[in-house]
Protein backbone atom coordinates (compact mmCIF):
# COMPACT_ATOMS: atom_id res chain seq x y z
CA UNK A 1 0.00 0.00 0.00
CA UNK A 2 1.36 3.43 -0.92
CA UNK A 3 1.90 6.20 1.60
CA UNK A 4 -0.95 8.71 1.88
CA UNK A 5 -0.24 12.40 2.58
CA UNK A 6 -2.40 13.97 5.26
CA UNK A 7 -2.60 17.30 7.05
CA UNK A 8 -4.17 17.76 10.45
CA UNK A 9 -4.42 20.27 13.26
CA UNK A 10 -3.58 19.16 16.78
CA UNK A 11 -4.98 20.74 19.91
CA UNK A 12 -2.52 19.95 22.66
CA UNK A 13 -2.09 21.07 26.25
CA UNK A 14 0.63 23.67 26.74
CA UNK A 15 2.67 21.49 29.06
CA UNK A 16 6.04 19.69 28.97
CA UNK A 17 6.03 16.51 26.92
CA UNK A 18 2.76 17.11 25.06
CA UNK A 19 4.39 17.38 21.64
CA UNK A 20 6.58 14.40 22.42
CA UNK A 21 3.50 12.29 23.14
CA UNK A 22 1.97 13.19 19.79
CA UNK A 23 5.22 12.39 17.97
CA UNK A 24 5.38 9.03 19.75
CA UNK A 25 1.91 8.12 18.46
CA UNK A 26 2.89 8.96 14.90
CA UNK A 27 6.13 7.02 15.17
CA UNK A 28 4.34 3.98 16.58
CA UNK A 29 2.07 3.91 13.53
CA UNK A 30 4.91 4.46 11.02
CA UNK A 31 3.92 8.04 10.24
CA UNK A 32 6.54 10.15 8.49
CA UNK A 33 6.29 13.78 9.66
CA UNK A 34 7.03 15.94 6.62
CA UNK A 35 6.21 19.31 8.14
CA UNK A 36 5.38 20.55 11.60
CA UNK A 37 4.68 24.07 12.77
CA UNK A 38 4.19 25.28 16.33
CA UNK A 39 4.57 28.86 17.51
CA UNK A 40 3.60 29.93 21.01
CA UNK A 41 3.65 33.56 19.81
CA UNK A 42 0.49 32.79 17.87
CA UNK A 43 -1.29 30.07 19.84
CA UNK A 44 0.28 27.90 22.58
CA UNK A 45 -2.21 25.07 22.11
CA UNK A 46 -2.23 24.49 18.35
CA UNK A 47 0.22 22.45 16.26
CA UNK A 48 0.05 21.87 12.49
CA UNK A 49 1.23 18.55 11.06
CA UNK A 50 1.77 17.23 7.56
CA UNK A 51 2.65 13.54 7.43
CA UNK A 52 2.47 10.50 5.24
CA UNK A 53 1.57 6.96 6.28
CA UNK A 54 -0.10 3.88 4.91
CA UNK A 55 -3.89 3.99 5.01
CA UNK A 56 -4.50 1.70 8.00
CA UNK A 57 -1.59 3.15 9.97
CA UNK A 58 -2.74 6.68 9.24
CA UNK A 59 -6.25 6.01 10.49
CA UNK A 60 -4.95 4.23 13.60
CA UNK A 61 -2.69 7.18 14.43
CA UNK A 62 -5.52 9.70 13.98
CA UNK A 63 -7.87 7.58 16.10
CA UNK A 64 -5.31 7.40 18.92
CA UNK A 65 -4.66 11.14 18.82
CA UNK A 66 -8.42 11.72 18.83
CA UNK A 67 -8.82 9.47 21.90
CA UNK A 68 -6.12 11.52 23.67
CA UNK A 69 -8.05 14.70 22.89
CA UNK A 70 -5.21 15.92 20.64
CA UNK A 71 -6.95 15.85 17.27
CA UNK A 72 -8.96 18.89 16.28
CA UNK A 73 -11.83 17.80 14.04
CA UNK A 74 -13.93 20.94 14.47
CA UNK A 75 -13.35 24.62 15.13
CA UNK A 76 -16.05 25.55 17.65
CA UNK A 77 -17.03 29.07 18.65
CA UNK A 78 -14.96 30.03 21.72
CA UNK A 79 -16.26 31.75 24.83
CA UNK A 80 -14.80 34.39 27.10
CA UNK A 81 -16.00 34.62 30.69
CA UNK A 82 -15.21 37.24 33.28
CA UNK A 83 -16.62 36.89 36.78
CA UNK A 84 -16.09 37.71 40.46
CA UNK A 85 -15.94 34.66 42.68
CA UNK A 86 -15.71 34.53 46.46
CA UNK A 87 -13.49 31.75 47.80
CA UNK A 88 -13.50 30.58 51.42
CA UNK A 89 -10.71 32.14 53.45
CA UNK A 90 -9.03 28.81 54.28
CA UNK A 91 -5.79 27.08 53.24
CA UNK A 92 -6.05 25.37 49.87
CA UNK A 93 -9.08 27.33 48.68
CA UNK A 94 -7.34 28.70 45.59
CA UNK A 95 -5.85 25.29 44.81
CA UNK A 96 -9.28 23.67 44.90
CA UNK A 97 -10.72 26.36 42.62
CA UNK A 98 -7.87 26.02 40.11
CA UNK A 99 -8.23 22.25 40.18
CA UNK A 100 -11.88 22.68 39.17
CA UNK A 101 -10.93 25.05 36.35
CA UNK A 102 -8.19 22.76 35.05
CA UNK A 103 -10.51 19.79 35.14
CA UNK A 104 -12.80 21.47 32.61
CA UNK A 105 -9.97 22.17 30.16
CA UNK A 106 -10.32 25.92 30.58
CA UNK A 107 -7.55 28.49 29.99
CA UNK A 108 -7.21 31.24 32.62
CA UNK A 109 -6.68 34.66 31.06
CA UNK A 110 -6.02 36.35 34.41
CA UNK A 111 -6.67 36.28 38.16
CA UNK A 112 -6.74 39.38 40.32
CA UNK A 113 -7.73 40.07 43.93
CA UNK A 114 -9.19 43.55 44.36
CA UNK A 115 -6.94 45.27 46.89
CA UNK A 116 -9.61 47.88 47.63
CA UNK A 117 -11.96 45.39 49.31
CA UNK A 118 -11.47 43.67 52.69
CA UNK A 119 -9.39 40.51 52.86
CA UNK A 120 -11.45 37.55 51.76
CA UNK A 121 -13.30 39.60 49.14
CA UNK A 122 -14.04 38.41 45.61
CA UNK A 123 -11.43 37.22 43.14
CA UNK A 124 -11.73 38.68 39.62
CA UNK A 125 -11.26 35.87 37.06
CA UNK A 126 -11.24 35.81 33.27
CA UNK A 127 -11.19 32.48 31.45
CA UNK A 128 -11.22 31.30 27.87
CA UNK A 129 -13.01 28.17 26.73
CA UNK A 130 -12.19 27.07 23.18
CA UNK A 131 -15.62 25.43 22.89
CA UNK A 132 -18.28 27.88 24.00
CA UNK A 133 -20.78 25.06 24.47
CA UNK A 134 -18.94 24.16 27.69
CA UNK A 135 -19.21 27.65 29.15
CA UNK A 136 -22.60 27.15 30.79
CA UNK A 137 -21.48 23.82 32.21
CA UNK A 138 -18.49 25.50 33.85
CA UNK A 139 -20.69 28.24 35.29
CA UNK A 140 -23.11 25.68 36.71
CA UNK A 141 -20.25 23.84 38.42
CA UNK A 142 -18.82 27.04 39.90
CA UNK A 143 -22.21 28.39 41.03
CA UNK A 144 -22.93 25.19 42.90
CA UNK A 145 -19.78 25.69 44.97
CA UNK A 146 -19.01 29.41 45.28
CA UNK A 147 -20.76 32.78 45.36
CA UNK A 148 -20.29 34.09 41.81
CA UNK A 149 -21.18 37.22 39.85
CA UNK A 150 -20.82 37.19 36.05
CA UNK A 151 -19.24 40.35 34.64
CA UNK A 152 -18.96 39.35 30.98
CA UNK A 153 -19.95 36.34 28.89
CA UNK A 154 -19.18 36.66 25.19
CA UNK A 155 -17.97 34.73 22.18
CA UNK A 156 -15.54 37.38 20.92
CA UNK A 157 -12.96 39.22 22.98
CA UNK A 158 -9.49 40.51 22.18
CA UNK A 159 -8.06 38.55 25.10
CA UNK A 160 -8.84 35.33 23.24
CA UNK A 161 -5.84 36.06 21.04
CA UNK A 162 -3.34 34.85 23.61
CA UNK A 163 -5.19 31.63 24.38
CA UNK A 164 -7.16 30.21 21.44
CA UNK A 165 -6.04 32.39 18.56
CA UNK A 166 -6.73 29.90 15.78
CA UNK A 167 -10.23 29.11 17.02
CA UNK A 168 -11.06 32.79 16.93
CA UNK A 169 -9.35 33.16 13.56
CA UNK A 170 -11.61 30.39 12.22
CA UNK A 171 -14.65 32.12 13.69
CA UNK A 172 -13.87 35.25 11.65
CA UNK A 173 -13.20 33.13 8.56
CA UNK A 174 -16.72 31.70 8.82
CA UNK A 175 -18.16 35.15 8.21
CA UNK A 176 -16.05 35.53 5.05
CA UNK A 177 -16.74 32.13 3.48
CA UNK A 178 -20.15 31.11 4.86
CA UNK A 179 -21.52 27.65 4.25
CA UNK A 180 -18.21 25.78 4.19
CA UNK A 181 -17.87 22.63 6.29
CA UNK A 182 -15.42 22.03 9.14
CA UNK A 183 -13.08 19.97 6.97
CA UNK A 184 -12.72 22.82 4.47
CA UNK A 185 -12.26 25.34 7.28
CA UNK A 186 -9.52 23.26 8.90
CA UNK A 187 -7.80 22.92 5.53
CA UNK A 188 -7.93 26.67 4.95
CA UNK A 189 -6.59 27.24 8.47
CA UNK A 190 -3.73 24.87 7.72
CA UNK A 191 -2.83 26.74 4.52
CA UNK A 192 -3.10 30.12 6.28
CA UNK A 193 -0.66 28.92 8.91
CA UNK A 194 1.72 27.71 6.20
CA UNK A 195 1.70 31.19 4.66
CA UNK A 196 2.34 32.77 8.07
CA UNK A 197 5.26 30.39 8.61
CA UNK A 198 6.77 31.17 5.21
CA UNK A 199 6.47 34.93 5.65
CA UNK A 200 7.83 34.75 9.20
CA UNK A 201 11.01 33.32 7.68
CA UNK A 202 11.10 36.44 5.50
CA UNK A 203 10.86 38.79 8.46
CA UNK A 204 7.12 39.35 8.88
CA UNK A 205 5.40 39.06 12.27
CA UNK A 206 3.17 35.94 12.14
CA UNK A 207 0.09 37.48 13.67
CA UNK A 208 0.31 40.39 11.25
CA UNK A 209 0.23 37.91 8.37
CA UNK A 210 -2.83 36.12 9.72
CA UNK A 211 -4.53 39.44 10.47
CA UNK A 212 -3.81 40.55 6.90
CA UNK A 213 -5.53 37.42 5.54
CA UNK A 214 -8.66 38.32 7.48
CA UNK A 215 -8.48 42.02 6.58
CA UNK A 216 -8.29 41.13 2.88
CA UNK A 217 -11.74 39.63 3.17
CA UNK A 218 -13.25 41.84 5.85
CA UNK A 219 -12.47 45.12 4.04
CA UNK A 220 -13.92 43.74 0.83
CA UNK A 221 -17.05 42.44 2.55
CA UNK A 222 -17.63 45.73 4.36
CA UNK A 223 -17.22 47.74 1.15
CA UNK A 224 -19.84 45.62 -0.61
CA UNK A 225 -22.33 46.22 2.20
CA UNK A 226 -21.79 49.97 2.09
CA UNK A 227 -22.63 50.28 -1.60
CA UNK A 228 -19.50 51.15 -3.30
CA UNK A 229 -18.74 52.37 -6.78
CA UNK A 230 -17.40 55.82 -7.61
CA UNK A 231 -18.12 56.57 -11.28
CA UNK A 232 -16.63 59.41 -13.31
CA UNK A 233 -17.71 60.22 -16.88
CA UNK A 234 -15.48 61.61 -19.63
CA UNK A 235 -16.30 62.88 -23.09
CA UNK A 236 -14.06 61.14 -25.64
CA UNK A 237 -13.88 61.27 -29.45
CA UNK A 238 -16.87 59.30 -30.69
CA UNK A 239 -18.80 59.18 -27.43
CA UNK A 240 -18.30 58.75 -23.69
CA UNK A 241 -16.22 56.71 -21.29
CA UNK A 242 -17.19 55.93 -17.67
CA UNK A 243 -14.51 55.00 -15.11
CA UNK A 244 -15.76 52.96 -12.15
CA UNK A 245 -13.42 52.86 -9.16
CA UNK A 246 -14.41 50.23 -6.63
CA UNK A 247 -13.29 50.63 -2.99
CA UNK A 248 -11.08 47.52 -3.21
CA UNK A 249 -9.31 46.04 -6.20
CA UNK A 250 -9.31 47.16 -9.83
CA UNK A 251 -11.29 49.58 -11.93
CA UNK A 252 -13.93 48.83 -14.53
CA UNK A 253 -14.59 50.97 -17.61
CA UNK A 254 -17.73 51.39 -19.71
CA UNK A 255 -16.88 52.66 -23.17
CA UNK A 256 -19.71 53.94 -25.40
CA UNK A 257 -18.20 54.93 -28.76
CA UNK A 258 -20.50 53.30 -31.29
CA UNK A 259 -19.74 49.94 -29.74
CA UNK A 260 -20.54 49.40 -26.07
CA UNK A 261 -17.57 47.76 -24.40
CA UNK A 262 -16.71 46.86 -20.79
CA UNK A 263 -13.01 46.81 -19.94
CA UNK A 264 -12.35 44.78 -16.78
CA UNK A 265 -15.10 44.00 -14.29
CA UNK A 266 -13.75 44.24 -10.74
CA UNK A 267 -14.23 41.62 -8.05
CA UNK A 268 -17.07 39.12 -8.35
CA UNK A 269 -18.60 40.46 -5.16
CA UNK A 270 -19.08 43.82 -6.92
CA UNK A 271 -21.09 42.34 -9.82
CA UNK A 272 -24.40 43.81 -8.57
CA UNK A 273 -22.80 47.24 -8.23
CA UNK A 274 -21.26 46.97 -11.69
CA UNK A 275 -24.60 45.99 -13.22
CA UNK A 276 -26.27 48.90 -11.40
CA UNK A 277 -23.70 51.28 -12.92
CA UNK A 278 -24.31 49.80 -16.36
CA UNK A 279 -28.03 50.44 -16.00
CA UNK A 280 -27.45 53.92 -14.53
CA UNK A 281 -25.91 55.04 -17.85
CA UNK A 282 -28.87 53.66 -19.77
CA UNK A 283 -27.50 50.29 -20.89
CA UNK A 284 -28.95 46.85 -20.44
CA UNK A 285 -26.73 43.78 -20.33
CA UNK A 286 -27.91 42.81 -23.82
CA UNK A 287 -26.44 46.08 -25.09
CA UNK A 288 -22.86 45.08 -24.25
CA UNK A 289 -20.93 44.17 -27.40
CA UNK A 290 -17.79 42.82 -25.70
CA UNK A 291 -15.99 42.46 -22.38
CA UNK A 292 -12.22 43.03 -22.65
CA UNK A 293 -10.03 41.74 -19.80
CA UNK A 294 -6.55 43.16 -19.24
CA UNK A 295 -5.26 40.27 -17.09
CA UNK A 296 -6.23 37.31 -14.95
CA UNK A 297 -6.24 38.77 -11.44
CA UNK A 298 -9.70 38.30 -9.96
CA UNK A 299 -10.08 41.99 -9.09
CA UNK A 300 -10.06 42.61 -12.87
CA UNK A 301 -12.14 39.70 -14.14
CA UNK A 302 -14.07 38.42 -11.12
CA UNK A 303 -17.49 39.04 -12.69
CA UNK A 304 -16.53 38.82 -16.36
CA UNK A 305 -18.88 35.90 -17.04
CA UNK A 306 -21.85 37.50 -15.26
CA UNK A 307 -22.51 40.11 -17.95
CA UNK A 308 -23.57 37.73 -20.74
CA UNK A 309 -21.31 39.21 -23.44
CA UNK A 310 -18.29 37.63 -25.13
CA UNK A 311 -15.25 37.77 -22.84
CA UNK A 312 -11.94 38.59 -24.59
CA UNK A 313 -8.63 37.85 -22.87
CA UNK A 314 -5.23 36.33 -23.52
CA UNK A 315 -4.74 32.54 -23.41
CA UNK A 316 -2.36 33.04 -20.47
CA UNK A 317 -4.96 35.04 -18.51
CA UNK A 318 -7.52 32.31 -19.16
CA UNK A 319 -5.06 29.71 -17.84
CA UNK A 320 -4.48 31.83 -14.73
CA UNK A 321 -8.21 32.00 -14.00
CA UNK A 322 -8.74 28.29 -14.76
CA UNK A 323 -5.82 27.14 -12.61
CA UNK A 324 -6.40 29.59 -9.71
CA UNK A 325 -2.75 30.64 -9.75
CA UNK A 326 -1.87 34.24 -10.58
CA UNK A 327 1.75 33.18 -11.21
CA UNK A 328 0.74 30.53 -13.77
CA UNK A 329 3.04 30.59 -16.80
CA UNK A 330 5.69 32.68 -15.04
CA UNK A 331 9.02 31.74 -13.49
CA UNK A 332 7.30 31.57 -10.09
CA UNK A 333 4.46 29.30 -11.26
CA UNK A 334 3.00 27.22 -8.43
CA UNK A 335 4.63 29.42 -5.78
CA UNK A 336 3.18 28.94 -2.31
CA UNK A 337 2.37 32.61 -1.72
CA UNK A 338 0.85 33.37 -5.14
CA UNK A 339 -1.23 30.20 -5.27
CA UNK A 340 -2.64 30.72 -1.77
CA UNK A 341 -3.41 34.38 -2.45
CA UNK A 342 -5.25 33.59 -5.68
CA UNK A 343 -7.44 30.94 -4.10
CA UNK A 344 -8.03 33.01 -0.97
CA UNK A 345 -9.13 36.13 -2.83
CA UNK A 346 -11.28 34.09 -5.23
CA UNK A 347 -13.12 32.71 -2.20
CA UNK A 348 -13.47 36.03 -0.41
CA UNK A 349 -14.64 37.85 -3.55
CA UNK A 350 -17.07 35.27 -4.97
CA UNK A 351 -15.25 35.12 -8.30
CA UNK A 352 -16.95 33.78 -11.42
CA UNK A 353 -15.81 30.38 -12.64
CA UNK A 354 -14.08 30.60 -16.00
CA UNK A 355 -16.59 30.23 -18.83
CA UNK A 356 -15.98 30.39 -22.55
CA UNK A 357 -13.70 33.15 -23.82
CA UNK A 358 -12.38 34.66 -27.02
CA UNK A 359 -8.61 34.14 -26.69
CA UNK A 360 -6.51 36.94 -28.15
CA UNK A 361 -3.20 35.64 -29.43
CA UNK A 362 -1.22 35.43 -32.62
CA UNK A 363 1.66 37.94 -32.60
CA UNK A 364 0.60 39.67 -35.83
CA UNK A 365 3.12 42.48 -35.49
CA UNK A 366 4.79 44.81 -32.99
CA UNK A 367 4.33 48.31 -31.64
CA UNK A 368 6.99 50.22 -29.68
CA UNK A 369 8.44 47.12 -28.00
CA UNK A 370 5.19 45.19 -27.55
CA UNK A 371 3.86 42.29 -29.61
CA UNK A 372 0.50 43.04 -31.21
CA UNK A 373 -1.83 40.13 -30.52
CA UNK A 374 -4.84 41.23 -32.51
CA UNK A 375 -6.55 44.08 -34.35
CA UNK A 376 -10.19 43.91 -33.25
CA UNK A 377 -13.16 45.45 -35.00
CA UNK A 378 -16.09 45.64 -32.59
CA UNK A 379 -19.07 47.08 -34.48
CA UNK A 380 -16.77 49.42 -36.34
CA UNK A 381 -14.63 50.33 -33.33
CA UNK A 382 -10.93 49.59 -33.87
CA UNK A 383 -8.87 48.13 -31.00
CA UNK A 384 -5.15 47.34 -31.10
CA UNK A 385 -4.32 44.60 -28.60
CA UNK A 386 -0.75 44.54 -27.27
CA UNK A 387 0.78 41.94 -25.00
CA UNK A 388 2.89 42.82 -21.96
CA UNK A 389 6.22 41.23 -21.11
CA UNK A 390 5.02 39.22 -18.10
CA UNK A 391 6.10 41.67 -15.41
CA UNK A 392 2.92 42.22 -13.46
CA UNK A 393 1.46 38.96 -14.73
CA UNK A 394 1.78 36.68 -17.73
CA UNK A 395 -0.62 37.48 -20.54
CA UNK A 396 -1.50 41.02 -19.49
CA UNK A 397 -2.94 42.93 -22.43
CA UNK A 398 -3.01 46.64 -23.24
CA UNK A 399 -5.92 47.92 -25.34
CA UNK A 400 -5.36 50.95 -27.56
CA UNK A 401 -8.38 52.68 -29.12
CA UNK A 402 -6.65 54.86 -31.76
CA UNK A 403 -9.78 56.67 -32.97
CA UNK A 404 -10.71 57.78 -29.45
CA UNK A 405 -7.11 58.28 -28.20
CA UNK A 406 -7.50 55.97 -25.20
CA UNK A 407 -5.21 53.24 -23.85
CA UNK A 408 -6.09 50.76 -21.09
CA UNK A 409 -2.87 49.80 -19.34
CA UNK A 410 -3.95 47.21 -16.76
CA UNK A 411 -1.69 47.25 -13.70
CA UNK A 412 1.49 48.23 -15.56
CA UNK A 413 0.93 51.98 -15.60
CA UNK A 414 -0.81 53.47 -12.55
CA UNK A 415 -0.88 57.01 -11.23
CA UNK A 416 -0.63 56.15 -7.53
CA UNK A 417 -1.20 59.76 -6.47
CA UNK A 418 -4.84 59.39 -7.58
CA UNK A 419 -5.55 56.48 -5.21
CA UNK A 420 -7.57 57.17 -2.07
CA UNK A 421 -5.96 56.18 1.27
CA UNK A 422 -8.43 53.29 1.56
CA UNK A 423 -7.53 51.93 -1.89
CA UNK A 424 -3.82 52.24 -1.12
CA UNK A 425 -4.35 50.35 2.13
CA UNK A 426 -6.14 47.50 0.37
CA UNK A 427 -3.42 47.22 -2.28
CA UNK A 428 -0.85 46.98 0.52
CA UNK A 429 -2.52 43.83 1.90
CA UNK A 430 -1.70 41.86 -1.26
CA UNK A 431 1.90 43.03 -1.12
CA UNK A 432 2.23 41.80 2.48
CA UNK A 433 0.90 38.34 1.59
CA UNK A 434 2.90 37.91 -1.64
CA UNK A 435 5.86 40.28 -0.96
CA UNK A 436 5.26 41.72 -4.46
CA UNK A 437 2.23 42.12 -6.70
CA UNK A 438 4.47 41.55 -9.74
CA UNK A 439 5.53 38.06 -10.80
CA UNK A 440 8.76 39.57 -12.23
CA UNK A 441 9.80 42.97 -10.88
CA UNK A 442 12.50 43.54 -13.51
CA UNK A 443 10.06 42.95 -16.37
CA UNK A 444 7.44 45.06 -14.59
CA UNK A 445 9.75 48.10 -14.65
CA UNK A 446 10.56 47.37 -18.29
CA UNK A 447 6.84 47.31 -19.13
CA UNK A 448 6.22 50.61 -17.37
CA UNK A 449 9.11 52.35 -19.11
CA UNK A 450 8.05 51.05 -22.52
CA UNK A 451 4.44 52.12 -21.96
CA UNK A 452 5.61 55.63 -21.06
CA UNK A 453 7.67 55.69 -24.27
CA UNK A 454 4.70 54.42 -26.29
CA UNK A 455 2.49 57.20 -24.91
CA UNK A 456 5.14 59.85 -25.75
CA UNK A 457 5.61 58.55 -29.30
CA UNK A 458 1.84 58.38 -29.85
CA UNK A 459 1.32 61.91 -28.57
CA UNK A 460 4.24 63.30 -30.60
CA UNK A 461 2.94 61.59 -33.74
CA UNK A 462 -0.73 62.48 -33.37
CA UNK A 463 -0.42 65.79 -31.60
CA UNK A 464 -3.21 64.57 -29.31
CA UNK A 465 -2.95 63.61 -25.60
CA UNK A 466 -3.53 59.92 -24.98
CA UNK A 467 -6.04 59.17 -22.21
CA UNK A 468 -4.42 56.61 -19.88
CA UNK A 469 -6.93 54.32 -18.15
CA UNK A 470 -5.10 52.31 -15.49
CA UNK A 471 -6.12 49.17 -13.63
CA UNK A 472 -6.32 51.16 -10.38
CA UNK A 473 -6.75 54.84 -9.61
CA UNK A 474 -7.82 57.77 -11.70
CA UNK A 475 -7.72 58.38 -15.44
CA UNK A 476 -4.46 60.18 -16.26
CA UNK A 477 -2.31 61.74 -18.94
CA UNK A 478 1.43 61.99 -19.48
CA UNK A 479 2.98 65.48 -19.43
CA UNK A 480 6.74 65.38 -19.77
CA UNK A 481 7.81 62.61 -17.39
CA UNK A 482 4.86 63.01 -15.02
CA UNK A 483 1.57 61.13 -14.87
CA UNK A 484 -1.11 63.66 -13.97
CA UNK A 485 -4.87 63.41 -13.48
CA UNK A 486 -6.72 63.79 -16.80
CA UNK A 487 -7.75 67.39 -17.30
Amino acid sequence: MSLQPHSFVARMPNEPGALHKAAAVLKRHNGNIERIQYDTRIDPNTVFFELSAEGDDLQAALDELDAMGYLRRTLPVPAYLKFDITLPHIPGALFDFLDMITGTGTNIAYLDYDETVPRGGPLRVAVVIDDGARANKLLDVLKSTYPLEIIEHSSVNEELDSNVFYVRFAQELRSLIPGVDEEFLLGFLHKSNHIAQELTRRGEEPRKVLRTILDSGLMLKESVKQGCAEMNTFDVPGGRMHCIQFPCGGNSYLLDIGARIVIDTGFGSYRDHLIACIRDIGWELDDIDAVLITHGDTDHCGSAWSLGADVHMSPQAYDIVSNCDRSYGSGSEGGLLETFYTRMIDLFSDADDAGSAVLLGGDIGSMHGFDVQSELDIRGTRVTVMKGHGGHQEGQLFYLFPDSHIIFTGDSLINFSTLSPERKEYMTLAKVLMTSVNVDSVKAKEERDLLMDLVRIYQDGSGTPLMICPGHGGVSELRGDALLPWN
